[in-house]
């Protein structure tokens, strides 16, 4: 409100802008100027910046109030739209998380935290412009709306001095005119302050002409020629208090202007300062001289502290700010970051994909914001949460009717001898492959077979029962009857062997023998009937004794 009251102060005289091109008014350090001719967006902006200024930028709430009572004084009962310094360039694209929308001021920063949008702008990424929207009956809304560049809207220009120079003074008939620096024409109005650089053309009323430019000088902003001008004109303190700015004394026929207490005759001779009120010490920023005294100014983002003298950041994290994740307090601003687990991109924090270049033994599962390891199947994640160890399967449950064997990533039942695993990989049964083995056991090997045979089964393993522990027994006869029925099966193995190499010729002297002695049998008989001397007949002792021997002792066995 301060600068708002400043901003009233300076303006003096301001008529109506019907039928005006333009009309100017100022602030302790900077001058707006109105137009009232529609143009483009482009046009707009070459205009002010021909002058040496640019499109006026609302980044606070403090330029929209000077915007507003600008305005306010406009004589216009219907509606009417003011470009501003607000552009989207091409290329850019509209970012919906953002105060300006992705948006940029044509001059000075950037960036702002402040916006005051009608409707968020459409999705696009071609060039877009900000219009202002101003209706005398609502005319404190000043909506932001974006649109075409090239259509025609009315703008206000802001020009930013270093300083400013109050106005000459000039008594009697005299005429003073001033031309800012960013005017070809002079000042329609007349105002307290005018920026650096402004020319004064005082003329007297004998016609004498003066000329002056405000200037810094020293540190300070004064006119090259600070008057007072006209001093041949006669003066009296009865009209207009001798246009002294406090005190006035008659002096003869002239006046003599003095100060109140505190203050000091500026060289005009008319105007009245206070003394030494801005020195180094007085503001820890920016010290502004008004009528009533002087403000401690801030620069955005910071605050007047308690003792009105220096100034303390606005945390913007505790009010309202546009991070989507993380908002980081600087220094006369705020940055936004992203958690633990995202990226920025374009000012937007996306999930960053860990997996890419994890650590984990096995598979990696992206989440939102994280990751997490897993394992194959028989193995177990390690407590690192990165690597992978075996699973000791043969150590947590009875797996295996005899034994388990734990392996990488798994387990085996393996069997005794004599036996071999079942199908389902749990159960032991005989490794018999050669059934007519069983005729060449003893009885009571055949016993032990069926025994062990019917202690085994096909069933899956279940919970274990009192039959189970029968189990090392049942393996202990199963293995001592394989046993012997191996070493049967080699015994009679070679004592077949012997019999029949020793047999065999044997049979073939005994067929060789018996066909002799039948063919002789038969001669001797024939002999017999011819000579009817004995119905016997004997075999001539042709043969060797032990064949003959051998022979009797066949006989007598088949007998």
């Amino acid at each position: 409100m301060p600068l708002i009251f400043l901003l009233l102060l300076f303006i003096t005289n301001f008529g109506g802008l019907n039928g005006i091109e333009h009309e100017t008014m100022c602030t302790p350090n900077a001058c707006f100027t109105v137009h009232m001719e529609k143009v483009s967006f482009d046009k707009a902006s070459q205009s002010c910046f021909h002058n040496g200024g640019y499109l006026m930028t609302v980044r606070d709430k403090e330029e929209e109030d000077i915007l507003h009572s600008l305005l306010s004084l406009i004589q216009k009962d219907k509606r009417q739209q003011f470009w501003i310094g607000l552009k989207l360039h091409r290329g850019d694209c509209v970012l919906a998380d953002k105060p300006l929308r992705g948006f940029k001021w044509m001059s000075g920063e950037k960036d702002s935290h402040y916006s005051n949008w009608n409707k968020d702008p459409v999705d696009t990424c071609t060039e877009r412009c900000v219009r202002v929207s101003y209706n005398p009956p609502d005319g404190n809304q000043l909506k932001w709306t974006a649109g075409a560049c090239k259509g025609p809207s009315l703008y206000v220009c802001e020009f930013y001095f270093q300083g400013m120079c109050n106005a000459l003074h000039v008594s009697g008939s005299s005429h003073i005119s001033y031309t800012a620096p960013f005017s070809a024409e002079p000042l329609q109005n007349q105002m307290k302050s005018l920026p650096l650089g402004t020319y004064a053309e005082v003329t007297c009323s004998d016609q004498q002409s003066h000329l002056s430019v405000c200037i810094r000088r020293d540190d300070k902003y004064q006119w090259t020629v600070p008057g007072p001008f006209c001093q041949t004109e006669h003066g009296t303190c009865a009209r207009n208090n001798g246009g002294c700015a406090h005190i006035c004394q008659q002096d003869w026929d002239r006046v003599k202007c003095l100060c109140h207490h505190g203050h000091a005759l500026e060289d005009n001779g008319f105007s009245c300062k206070i003394q030494d009120v801005c020195s180094v010490d007085t503001c820890e920023y920016e010290c502004v001289v008004g009528e009533s005294g002087h403000i401690c100014k801030c620069p955005n983002g910071f605050e007047l502290a308690v003792n009105q003298r220096n100034c303390s950041d606005v945390d913007e994290c505790q009010q309202s700010h546009a991070c989507g994740h993380v908002c980081v307090n600087t220094p006369g601003s705020y940055m936004c970051a992203c958690r633990d687990g995202y990226e920025m991109i374009n000012g937007n924090c996306h999930d960053l994909d860990e997996c890419l270049h994890s650590k984990c033994t096995h598979s990696c599962l992206n989440t939102a914001g994280s990751f997490s390891c897993y394992c194959k199947e028989g193995y177990t994640l390690f407590k690192d949460g990165y690597s992978c160890v075996d699973v000791n399967e043969c150590a947590t449950e009875q797996r295996c009717h005899f034994k388990c064997v734990n392996t990488e990533g798994s387990f085996i039942c393996v069997c005794p001898e004599g036996f071999r695993v079942h199908a389902n990989g749990v159960n032991c049964t005989p490794d018999v492959t050669d059934v007519a083995l069983n005729a060449s056991l003893g009885h009571e090997t055949q016993v032990n077979m069926i025994e062990i045979v019917s202690m085994t089964t096909a069933e899956p393993l279940g919970p274990p029962t009192p039959a189970d522990t029968l189990l090392p027994q049942m393996v202990t006869i199963a293995a001592s009857n394989a046993s012997l029925l191996a070493s049967a099966m080699v015994v009679n193995s070679r004592v077949l062997i012997c019999v029949l190499g020793s047999v065999i010729p044997l049979l073939l002297i005994v067929a060789v023998t018996l066909t002799i002695a039948i063919v002789r049998c038969r001669r001797s008989r024939k002999e017999a009937k011819k000579s009817a001397t004995d119905s016997y007949c004997w075999v001539s002792s042709g043969f060797d004794p032990r064949l003959e021997k051998l022979y009797e002792s066949i006989l007598t066995d088949d007998l």
